[in-house]
């Protein structure tokens, strides 16, 4: 097989919780064979989180401007990416971030949820409130809820929908089933099919999960019989011991599952790797 290992979740200092240089991550990405990465800042229109978190005009013109140049200099190896963060309107909307970001400008754009309508996976109350299915469950039907808002030009992949077991839920082995948000999957997954989109194997939960544990096998099999014929892998790193993390294992669930492809993206285009 090929080199398929794509890194396309990737955050420099120029998000709110980045602490890599773009050259540290390149450098690093290189010394690990990587065959391709995109840097995927968080750009978001709201301050739920702190005011740090609200995105100015200046700011996107400063990233953009350094990922133009890393993508010249590396001769494309180095991808333009944005990590668009659904708006909770607080106090920002979708026309706030349509007006922030112009989708020409980069390859490849992920759409994540981190907090819907006040509450979060990573609040304190969030998992006395609900059992890790129904935090499953719920977190996947706020991005079904909000999804149809966002403009299908500003997205081409959503971004972690495991995202709740990297929360403060105090469970050993937060793995989730299928069973926990069968329904929910649905009806992303068949909007995202119609659409041209799709979803990425994001391999920071594993981090969460006991051992060398991986989940989603069930959950990417469904995708696969429901029509998906490709995803994207990504490792979500904020600090460079984790770039490139357990890509491998992601590809391999990629294939156990029947998958066809995994994506690399320039100008929203998808370029498909075969994966066997």
């Amino acid at each position: 097989m090929k080199n398929l290992l794509f890194d396309y979740h990737l955050h420099s200092l120029h998000s709110p919780d980045g602490s890599m240089t773009i050259d540290t991550i390149v450098k690093r990405a290189q010394e690990l064979g990587l065959a391709e990465i995109c840097i995927t800042d968080h750009v978001e229109v709201d301050n739920s989180f702190g005011a740090e978190w609200q995105t100015s005009k200046e700011q996107v013109k400063v990233q953009l401007d350094e990922l133009n140049r890393f993508k010249e200099q590396s001769n494309g190896y180095v991808k333009k990416g944005v990590e668009l963060a659904f708006p909770d309107n607080d106090p920002g909307t979708v026309e706030d971030m349509r007006e922030l970001v112009n989708p020409g400008d980069y390859d490849y754009s992920i759409a994540s949820l981190h907090q819907y309508k006040g509450d979060s996976p990573f609040s304190g109350t969030f998992f006395d409130e609900h059992t890790l299915p129904e935090a499953a469950a719920t977190y996947v039907k706020w991005i079904n809820e909000r999804i149809r808002e966002f403009p299908l030009d500003y997205f081409d992949c959503v971004g972690h929908i495991d995202f709740v077991v990297k929360g403060p839920h105090g469970i050993e082995d937060p793995s989730l089933s299928l069973t926990y948000f069968e329904e929910e999957l649905r009806e992303l997954f068949r909007y995202l099919i119609d659409n041209g989109k799709t979803f990425e194997v994001n391999t920071s939960a594993y981090k969460s999960l006991p051992g060398k544990k991986v989940h989603g096998l069930d959950w990417l099999t469904l995708f696969a019989e429901m029509g998906g014929e490709f995803v994207v892998i990504g490792s979500d790193a904020h600090k460079e011991e984790y770039i490139g993390y357990r890509l491998d294992d992601a590809l391999a669930l990629v294939q156990e599952a029947g998958i066809p492809y995994v994506a690399t993206f320039d100008k929203h285009q998808p370029v498909l790797h075969k994966v066997k």
